[in-house]
């Protein structure tokens, strides 16, 4: 008998709206897609481009809302986000709250309008169906969430638990310094809670290395950095060993107008 070898999900931050961004991420085999309305550019207009040409090419988009702000959850969710990404949440409580506006009453608070395209514009659709049902994801970064992740963990309404080191390692006083032990312990922490659970986790990988250390811890959602920063990468890429070239002697220079 053979056993199936489980393999994670790949994807990317967003914080630049561009559907073209986002079919060449979608069409090079990003499986996932979090569009940032918190510290990226995105709003009600210009997510449904990117929406749409993430679903054009079968890429998952979700939406990192700027709060819990249940209008906004909701308005993201009828454009039809598949996912909803949650941040700064502290108690068991924002969790539970948080969570309760991925559904309809009565499981949840989430307001029911089925003439949204979220609802197949009034058309009974399997596709319509399949929305009522998206990734509640909220990020752990904070240290009360940390501090409570056993409790968080075994919420029923949890798909995905993301792992916020960024604004942790802040928290933890060692901002950005990923190596730091404090970070480390608090992280390791949250994925032995979600192991426990059964719950699925995310973290950001910046290499190839760290992506290879996360599937191997049971990371089952990987985030492979923000578009801006791989795009500034990209460009030093290219640029790095250019700067060493060196035009025949006597040729005359090309000044930038």
């Amino acid at each position: 008998m053979s056993t199936l070898t489980a393999v994670p999900l790949h994807g990317i931050w967003r914080v630049m709206p561009s559907p073209m961004l986002t079919e060449i991420f979608s069409r090079g085999g990003m499986q996932f897609q979090i569009l940032d309305c918190e510290h990226g550019a995105y709003d009600y207009q210009t997510l449904l481009p990117d929406i749409l040409a993430c679903e054009r090419y079968g890429c998952v988009p979700l939406v990192r809302v700027s709060g819990t702000d249940k209008v906004e959850v909701q308005r993201c969710l009828d454009l039809g986000a598949r996912g909803i990404v949650f941040p700064q949440l502290a108690t068991p409580e924002d969790f539970s709250r948080s969570a309760a506006m991925m559904d309809y009453a009565p499981a949840g608070s989430r307001g029911f309008n089925p003439f949204v395209r979220a609802g197949g514009y009034g058309f009974p659709s399997a596709d319509a169906v399949a929305r009522s049902r998206p990734w509640f994801m909220p990020i752990v970064e904070t240290l009360a969430a940390v501090e409570a992740i056993d409790e968080i963990a075994r919420l029923p309404r949890l798909d995905v638990v993301y792992v916020g080191v960024y604004d942790l390692s802040a928290q933890l006083g060692c901002p950005g310094r990923m190596d730091s032990p404090e970070l480390l312990l608090a992280v390791e922490q949250v994925l032995s809670a979600c192991r426990r659970a059964g719950k699925a986790t995310s973290l950001m990988a910046l290499s190839p290395a760290m992506a290879q250390d996360l599937a191997a811890r049971g990371v089952q959602a990987i985030v492979h950095g923000v578009e801006t920063h791989r795009l500034s990468q990209a460009v030093g890429d290219i640029l790095q060993p250019m700067n060493r070239l060196t035009l025949p002697a006597g040729t005359t220079p090309l000044t930038q107008p």
